[in-house]
């Protein structure tokens, strides 16, 4: 509630004090609880207004808070999928390097291992052996 609204409620209530308090003098009981009856509804309707004008205030300010939230979010996870996409480049190009250099190694060591093949398989001739027979006595 405003300054204002509680100065014009707090004034509501002290005139209402001293028109019971008069009332009360004099006796008429029935004017008293039609004043009173009437003072309280006025101040209901005040005290309804003043909170139906702040909830509005509060729902406002709620529903623009929750859109700059919105907006925050949005601007951090953008910049978070952003940050991750450049990540997975870099990993990439990373792999894709690596992937080659191992294709080139692969291809040097499968060059290699033919030449050594090739070097590795030399004719051997078996030597024959003949059985020397031994001189028969005849």
């Amino acid at each position: 509630m405003s300054k204002q609204a509680k100065k014009t409620f707090l004034s509501n209530w002290r005139t209402l004090k001293t028109d019971i308090n008069k009332f009360v003098r004099e006796n008429n009981i029935k004017e008293v609880q039609s004043t009173v009856k009437k003072m309280v509804s006025q101040a209901e309707k005040d005290i309804k207004k003043y909170v139906d004008k702040d909830v509005s205030v509060i729902k406002r300010k709620f529903s623009s808070e929750r859109k700059q939230v919105e907006k925050l979010l949005k601007r951090t996870l953008a910049a978070e999928v952003k940050r991750a996409n450049s990540f997975l480049e870099k990993q990439k190009k990373e792999i894709t390097k690596l992937q080659t250099r191992l294709d080139k190694l692969a291809k040097a060591a499968n060059k290699s291992a033919a030449a050594a093949k090739k070097t590795s398989k030399k004719k051997t001739t078996k030597k024959k052996t003949t059985k020397k027979v031994a001189p028969s006595a005849q």
